[in-house]
């Protein structure tokens, strides 16, 4: 039997929020939905995930900024999941989060945007 292994799983992930006045009131309401769907998943594998905003860079002059478009009070925010997952391989980490953090967000893409092990062995450090 294969041990498992505690890998950090970051998942971009695209929220809608309708009512959005302005962009940091999108980015709240966003942060505070998938926070609560993240909350009521049932996840044995997937111990804890962060919620961040997902940050873009001006394609002229590379300054960063968050990936947040409010249009008619409907805004697109850009977030970053990262969670600490428990599985054989990085791949299967991947595969994982997804899975069961997936029923907790019907018809919502989760996008893995990179894994790497959590709690590497001392003699690789």
């Amino acid at each position: 039997m294969t041990q498992h292994e505690r890998y950090r799983v970051t998942l971009s992930v695209p929220w809608l929020v309708r009512g959005a006045h302005a962009v940091q009131d999108a980015i709240n309401i966003a942060v505070s939905e998938v926070g609560t769907r993240v909350s009521k998943a049932d996840t044995p594998h997937v111990d804890h995930c962060d919620i961040g905003i997902q940050m873009l860079s001006c394609t002229t002059c590379g300054t960063p900024m968050e990936a947040v478009l409010v249009v008619a009070e409907t805004a697109l925010v850009g977030l970053m999941l990262e969670c600490t997952v428990s599985a054989r391989s990085s791949e299967d980490a991947e595969q994982t989060s997804r899975r069961e953090l997936g029923t907790a967000f019907d018809g919502t893409p989760l996008v893995p945007a990179g894994t790497v092990r959590a709690d590497p062995h001392p003699e690789e450090e």
